[in-house]
């Protein structure tokens, strides 16, 4: 039988091993040949064009979207912005980061270079070491109660950056006044200066102007507004709200005089409506809203009710095939007020 057979003897044995060894240095001299071979040869440079810079959009970002955020301790609000995918405009939506010590966020901005829009992504960069001007306070609504006083919010220099400290209501010191801190800048530096209580004055000075507010309207009620009233030592405010109206009664409103040099308040009070028909009261400025296809707006009116006129707010009434809306609107026929009511014509 032969070296191929099932069986192996020792003689075949030999033979294979002697093959394998021959095979084995043919094997090592090709590749000391080639070795060196290609020693000898010089360097050859790849010569193939590098991948193509893929060029941004040419068409600008469209203006940046509005955001509503408040401030959050020890969080870097990373304003939201325009991304170009799939040959379009997309919007990625601002995010809160954590803030890093004594480090400052630069926010990223689109920029044209050679015709293409090109996309610089924020950075943080050290901070300065000292307080630079801080930005402007954060628009707040004031609370009031008695016995308490607003302390306003204000930015605070934390690490290198601003924090916003926001306001709050603070038990009130009797015989003293709260003066809100605040930063100014001397010599190049700012500087702040902490909210403190001082002694009030001897005399009542003049109330601060009132308070914007929102009048509501009620059937039956009347709109007190809100107004300033004397606590002790300094003025605190109360907010307007809605009361009954008595029957054929009129509501004045309380207002502060000022007699041989004090300021005295007047309070508000219901009155005697008038027997005649007074004319009424201009037209309120109302907001409507986004328009609404398919509707008009019907737009609001004094109704005169028990003696005086009540407010009645408009509203969206639905559009009718062929019919136009006539507002209603006040005559003055004779000496006397009439309503002429709004339809459809």
């Amino acid at each position: 039988m032969n070296c191929y057979g099932v069986r192996i003897r020792v003689g075949c044995a030999s033979q294979y091993l002697h093959m394998k060894t021959a095979r084995l240095g043919t094997i090592l001299a090709l590749a000391i040949g080639v070795t060196g071979v290609a020693s000898a040869q010089p360097v050859v440079r790849d010569h193939r064009e590098p991948p193509a810079v893929v060029a941004g959009p040419t068409e600008a970002p469209p203006p940046p979207k509005a955001e509503q955020w408040r401030p959050k301790h020890g969080q870097q609000w990373v304003a939201g912005n325009w991304e170009w995918k799939g040959g379009k405009w997309t919007w990625k939506a601002g995010h809160f980061e954590g803030r890093k010590k004594n480090q400052r966020y630069n926010e990223g901005k689109w920029e044209n270079k050679g015709g293409n829009w090109q996309w610089n992504a924020g950075t943080w960069n050290a901070a300065p070491a000292e307080p630079d001007q801080p930005p402007a306070p954060i628009e707040e609504q004031p609370q009031s109660r008695h016995g308490q006083v607003w302390v306003k919010g204000y930015w605070a220099w934390e690490n290198g950056g601003w924090e916003w400290t926001p306001g709050k209501l603070q038990p009130r010191t009797k015989g003293k006044v709260w003066a809100d801190g605040h930063w100014d800048n001397g010599g190049g530096k700012w500087n702040w200066t902490a909210g403190a209580w001082s002694d009030a004055p001897k005399v009542r000075p003049a109330p601060p102007p009132p308070r914007e507010e929102q009048p509501k309207f009620g059937r039956g009620q009347v709109w007190v507004a809100g107004h300033w009233d004397w606590d002790d030592s300094d003025y605190i405010w109360t907010p307007g709200k809605l009361q009954p109206r008595p029957k054929n009664k009129r509501w004045n409103e309380g207002k502060w005089d000022n007699a041989g040099g004090e300021w005295k308040w007047q309070a508000g009070a219901f009155v005697d409506a008038p027997k005649e028909q007074a004319a009424p009261p201009p037209p309120r400025t109302e907001d409507q809203g986004p328009a609404k296809p398919g509707y008009v707006w019907v737009a609001g009116n004094w109704d005169w009710s028990n003696g005086d006129y009540e407010w009645t707010p408009g509203h969206w009434e639905r559009e009718r095939r062929g019919k136009a809306w006539a507002a209603g609107h006040w005559d003055n026929n004779g000496g006397k007020w009439a309503w002429t009511a709004g339809k459809w014509n």
